[in-house]
């Protein structure tokens, strides 16, 4: 497995200084202070080779191979669009223990993975400055796992639906990729997540859901349904102290049920 971890032949990083005004560079918006961690890309990608053991295995089963019938033909480029989720938020080694390089060893051999999780990123800034890079990698496998920070933001689910249709829109025209998206999972009713109490947060949720299934569905890819799939509900061990992010375990059985997802859809 070949993993991409940053730009090469590029402007620098730089840190957008979000504000309460809303302004931030390059046309990007965001509701809350914080510091967003983005990138600004102009050429290459550079790639690192990793071997396929690298990963954490004491909870992943061996890697498959692609099914018969599968959508993907031969060796898979697969970039993941995400947030601090996809960057590995939240373990000591997010390179070897996030959902995205976990995926990545259980996806047939030979597959290029190129990472562009950002922390804090919400759905808009994203196809700003995530969108370019994806294009660029050629993928044949695109997952999208951009909304929890909207939520957290109080970003307007009529924005978001309108957001989400644009992303997928461009990326359907200028990739042949099959994409996946993620949707607002559950968590236990003691948590915190989303920062709402049970009640609430699973009638928000479901609101979302049923956005972007809409959407998902209209544009005919695939829903990556972690609302029923990934069972955090049952397992608050999934999820770490902050309430937001997942733990070893989380992030293994994460990328095991995106990848149930994939097979299920016969892509891979």
């Amino acid at each position: 497995m070949a993993i991409d971890v940053g730009p090469a032949g590029r402007l620098p990083r730089y840190y957008l200084n979000v504000s309460a005004s809303n302004e931030v560079p390059g046309g990007a918006r965001t509701g809350t202070r914080r510091r967003l961690l983005a990138t600004t890309f102009v050429a290459g990608i550079a790639s690192i080779a990793l071997p396929a053991t690298s990963a954490c295995t004491a909870f992943a089963p061996a890697t498959a191979p692609a099914i018969a019938d599968a959508k993907i033909k031969g060796p898979i480029t697969y970039v993941a669009m995400g947030a601090s989720d996809a960057a590995g938020v939240g373990v000591e080694q997010p390179s070897r223990d996030g959902w995205v390089p976990v995926l990545g060893t259980l996806l047939p051999p030979a597959t290029r993975v190129v990472n562009l999780g950002i922390p804090g990123i919400r759905l808009r800034e994203a196809a700003i400055v995530e969108t370019g890079p994806t294009i660029e990698a050629k993928p044949n496998l695109i997952t999208i796992w951009l909304v929890v920070n909207d939520i957290l933001g109080s970003v307007p689910l009529a924005a978001y639906r309108s957001d989400l249709d644009a992303l997928l829109t461009r990326l359907k025209s200028e990739t042949s990729a099959e994409i996946a998206i993620g949707n607002v999972p559950d968590s236990p009713d003691n948590s915190g997540y989303l920062g709402l109490p049970a009640t609430q947060r699973r009638t928000v949720a479901n609101q979302w859901n049923a956005a972007i299934s809409e959407v998902v569905a209209r544009h005919q890819l695939t829903l990556i349904d972690l609302w029923t799939k990934w069972p955090v509900r049952e397992h608050p061990e999934y999820i770490g102290p902050d309430g937001l992010h997942p733990t070893v375990l989380g992030y293994r059985v994460l990328a095991e049920t995106v990848r149930q997802a994939l097979r299920d859809a016969k892509i891979v």
